[in-house]
């Protein structure tokens, strides 16, 4: 499912209108059955409705899904933030259908009229909130801004019609005030403030109301941005043929660990076995190889020279020799960033053809320079946390968290490699220019050791074959679902790491199984 911008979504609008022959006011005609649909849905018990409309088209919805409302049983009552005689075109259309189907409505630009949203929503069940739509670049103020807040003070359910009202449809940053609705009616298409936090926490639950667009002008090349589903994923599971044997799902290197950081390789490991790999062969420093087999019987291990507890440079050519033996490697978990690692780092970075997915401290190593990764010949991934990104990007954490979407874009296109930037809402993107959003997860993720876990998925996925942005998405899916399911379990409080790696499995097997 695509993730479109507002000037994407005005477009498709244009195309459907100049190509297809679509009328504008049959667009809104839909857009209001669809949200008066959504509203007799999901507020049953609902008989008195208040429709606060805004200037614009959003509010012409507004002002038709009241129309809809009307004659299907309900009392609705609209409220303006304009002058009714103010409204052209489409919504004028339907502001004269109200009027003759006998829906009170309310000019609350009149001062007499001003307290009038308190009364109406003390009086209702529910709220329309059609204020405005995607195209808003700047906080509410005035009158908009007074009557969103009195909406949300009111304690009455809210449905929005498209956005909730304050926020932008292009970033998931909070304008000021903005409608906190229960659920939202997004016209046709996701918009970006629908996936992107904190903007996401503000619409509730979301549904797309379908108004009749052909599908071929919403899935064109230059609308990158996509939603992940459960559909495109659990092809990439399928079931295990008969007379496979441990080499057929590939060989992992976890090139991970330190003094004081040796979990970080053994849940990578673990990741990487519990999502499919056949064989996992741990390289850390040669003190703590003994630690490795007594927590994890299947993996191997390979000790490595090491300097201060860390993979010392010396390392190069037996980490090289084994990277050619493996199918794929998870490097960086836990392995610090000292002189020597960063040299090791370098080498065999640039030595080894094998895909690799890169985290942690092997994305710190190259703070500043992530054109470093363009020198790689292999498949390659790198999950950065937002930390991670700036210091590569050389940019605040701030920048990247405000906008996901297009710093984990510049990253990808910098290192020319796959990009993962974790955290809610992960976001991943391609060298190409591709974006998918992730919608699994849980706040249980939030805990020391979940990246590594990500990176050993990865790693397997990309062992058994599967290209850099095939694996990456799949691995950001099933290691959230892993997440989701742990937290069932276990609570989101008390899980830790470990019980989502051991829920990777169940993970993937839900996915072989129907909905």
């Amino acid at each position: 499912m695509r993730i479109l911008t507002s000037a994407q979504m005005a477009a498709v609008d244009r195309a459907a209108q100049r190509t297809r022959n679509v009328p504008s006011l049959l667009l809104m005609e839909r857009a209001a059955s669809g949200a008066a649909d959504l509203l007799l849905a999901e507020f049953r018990d609902a008989r008195r409705v208040l429709v606060l409309c805004g200037p614009g088209n959003n509010g012409g919805d507004g002002i038709a899904a009241a129309t809809h409302l009307a004659s299907r049983g309900l009392s609705p009552r609209i409220a303006t933030i304009a002058p009714p005689d103010s409204y052209r075109g489409d919504p004028s259309v339907y502001l004269r259908s109200a009027r003759a189907a006998g829906i009170p409505i309310e000019d609350l630009t009149r001062r007499t009229a001003r307290r009038g949203p308190a009364i109406a929503l003390a009086e209702s069940d529910v709220a329309v909130d059609a204020l405005f739509g995607t195209g808003l670049t700047r906080p509410l103020t005035g009158l908009a801004r007074r009557v969103a807040a009195e909406l949300n003070r009111s304690g009455r359910p809210v449905l929005s019609l498209d956005v909730p009202s304050g926020l932008s449809g292009d970033h998931g940053r909070l304008l000021g005030q903005t409608v906190r609705a229960r659920w939202t009616a997004a016209i046709c298409a996701l918009k970006r403030c629908h996936v992107l936090l904190p903007a996401r926490s503000c619409c509730g639950e979301i549904a797309v109301v379908d108004i009749g667009i052909a599908e071929e002008l919403l899935e064109i090349p230059r609308h990158r941005y996509r939603m992940v589903d459960r559909e495109a994923i659990a092809p990439l599971f399928p079931p295990r043929e008969e007379g496979s044997h441990k080499g057929t799902f590939g060989h992992v290197a976890v090139v991970a660990g330190s003094r004081g950081k040796a979990g970080a390789a053994l849940l990578s490991a673990r990741g990487a076995f519990r999502a499919g790999a056949g064989l996992v062969t741990i390289a850390c420093p040669e003190s703590l190889e003994p630690r490795m087999t007594p927590s994890l019987p299947e993996g191997m291990t390979l000790p490595l020279p090491e300097r201060g507890g860390a993979v010392a440079r010396a390392a190069a050519e037996p980490l090289n020799e084994l990277l050619s033996r493996c199918d794929a490697a998870a490097v960086g978990p836990g392995l610090g960033t000292a002189a020597d690692t960063v040299g090791l780092l370098e080498n065999v970075l640039r030595a080894s053809s094998a895909p690799m997915v890169i985290d942690a401290d092997a994305l710190n190593a190259f703070a500043g320079r992530p054109q470093f990764f363009r020198r790689r010949t292999g498949r390659t991934i790198l999950t950065p946390h937002p930390g991670e990104a700036a210091r590569l990007l050389g940019c605040s954490v701030r920048a990247v968290v405000d906008d996901r979407p297009a710093r984990a874009a510049e990253l990808a296109r910098r290192s020319r490699a796959v990009v993962v930037l974790k955290g809610a809402g992960t976001t991943i993107a391609d060298p190409e220019g591709n974006l998918w959003h992730n919608p699994t997860g849980s706040p249980a993720l939030a805990t020391a050791g979940s990246g590594d876990v990500l990176s050993g998925i990865a790693a397997a996925l990309l062992a058994r074959g599967l290209e850099a942005a095939d694996a990456a998405v799949a691995a950001a899916f099933v290691h959230g679902m892993a997440g989701e399911i742990a937290a069932d379990a276990r609570g989101e409080e008390g899980t830790t790491a470990s019980d989502v790696a051991n829920f990777v499995a169940r993970a993937i097997q839900e996915l072989g199984e129907p909905q």
